[in-house]
């Protein structure tokens, strides 16, 4: 177990480029999208630049990952079930908390069907490729440049912990058109996650429980796909 009481020494420089990755692939996707036609070469495109991004997370921050793995690989079953767990709890506070939402009249059930064809479904599945490098990347920056790195500073950590848990919900933007309201749910995910790493206090422990949660995603994409291509 980590040193709970340590305080991180913070690079001003890493954490300003950490924190500058969501919102250029926000503002770049959009734009890069435009120079393709088709849209499974769009949901491509997409792909390559949030690799570019996980590509830098990893790269700025790879002395977190090695020195919280050394401790994580210790006990991993416990630890797989404990993520479990995390995923159960975030299946729960989405749910719970747009139930709430509509029943205020804040959010709108909304019912989507895709066209099971192959076409319709290898999109899908391309598109959820970024779900496979979203939980390395988000944790990185949402849960550790914006939140762990300033555990133990009183205000501010809590500060930070508000701060990361709204953007980690608004680093959904384009899931959900700009519709703010949309993103609370997600924001109150963040700070979960942001719980976790709290008590944990291991980066992997957030890892493995943002893949679990987010694997659900892609394995439909995957299965939606067999189902067609074999249709």
């Amino acid at each position: 177990m980590l040193n709970s009481n340590k305080q991180f020494k913070i690079s001003p420089i890493k954490t300003i480029i950490a924190i500058l990755i969501p919102p250029l692939e926000l503002w770049i996707g959009p734009m890069a999208i435009k120079l393709v036609s088709g849209q499974i070469a769009k949901a491509a495109i997409m792909d390559l630049i949030f690799f570019l991004g996980f590509i830098a997370a990893i790269w700025l921050y790879h002395d977190v990952l090695s020195t919280d793995w050394k401790q994580f690989k210790h006990r991993w079953f416990f630890k797989f079930l404990l993520a479990i767990g995390g995923v159960v709890v975030s299946y729960l506070i989405l749910i719970g908390a747009r139930l709430l939402l509509k029943s205020v009249g804040l959010a709108d059930g909304a019912n989507t069907t895709d066209l099971l064809s192959i076409q319709s479904a290898t999109l899908g599945l391309v598109g959820s490729l970024t779900v496979l490098m979203a939980p390395f990347t988000e944790e990185i920056i949402f849960r550790h440049a914006l939140f762990y790195q300033w555990k133990n500073r009183g205000l501010l950590t809590w500060l930070m912990f508000i701060v990361s848990a709204i953007l980690f919900g608004l680093g959904h933007w384009n899931n959900f058109d700009g519709n703010v309201i949309a993103m609370i749910p997600y924001m109150l995910v963040g700070a979960w996650y942001a719980l976790i790493y709290y008590f944990s206090h291991n980066i992997w422990q957030n890892i493995l429980t943002h893949f679990l949660f987010d694997i659900m995603q892609f394995l439909g994409a995957l299965l939606v796909f067999v189902v067609a291509f074999f249709q």
